[in-house]
């Protein structure tokens, strides 16, 4: 794979992770330079695959269908040129039973909020060790999924920061607004059925 068509691969991809976001968001997700990545969006645009728009206040870009279909292709190249699919088929089907934790995890906390009336400022120290046993079990599968594909390094870190916050703030453990742990969760599962071509 030549540089363009890898700048494409890891701006595409950036823009399927984070949903909708402007330039400089999708450059510092995979630490690319932000002219060329705005080169890079504005030949997807021309291509079809990207849209630029305004929500609420905010333009960003998003993935057309066609921009996903030209992510995966470009994704498949990739893990067949890094012979990876069996390494990280072998991460998918490990995480899965991971996810099942997680998930319920975030669902029970936040019925628990509801049925509050309200968020607690902290969590305690029971739901911080669930969540720190998934992110221990995380460690182990990014290390096996960064030795044929790198860019998927930096998860587990990020995790760990949001857990951290959420001692002292719980909203770092479900919010849409910040790069909490359910948010970074969502983004890896995404990263992972998107790598392999598959279906949630």
């Amino acid at each position: 794979m030549g540089p363009q068509q890898r700048s494409m691969l890891l701006t595409l991809h950036a823009v399927r992770l984070l949903g909708f976001a402007d330039t400089d968001p999708i450059a510092e997700r995979f630490g690319q330079d932000p002219p060329d990545v705005e080169r890079s969006l504005i030949d997807a645009g021309a291509n079809g695959w990207a849209l630029r728009s305004a929500f609420a206040g905010t333009r960003g870009w998003s993935l057309t269908v066609a921009g996903r279909a030209e992510n995966e292709r470009l994704l498949a190249v990739e893990l067949r040129s890094a012979g990876g699919h069996t390494a990280v088929s072998g991460v998918h089907s490990d995480f899965a039973s991971l996810n099942t934790v997680v998930v319920a995890a975030c669902s029970r906390i936040q019925l628990q909020w509801l049925a509050d009336g309200h968020r607690p400022d902290g969590i305690d120290e029971q739901t911080r060790q669930t969540f720190a046993q998934a992110l221990t079990a995380l460690r182990g599968l990014e290390a096996r999924l960064t030795a044929v594909l790198p860019r998927f390094t930096g998860y587990a870190n990020r995790l760990e920061l949001a857990l951290t916050n959420a001692v002292t703030e719980a909203a770092w453990l479900t919010a849409t607004d910040r790069d909490s742990f359910h948010r970074i969760w969502f983004e890896l599962h995404e990263d992972l059925i998107a790598t392999l071509g598959i279906q949630r």
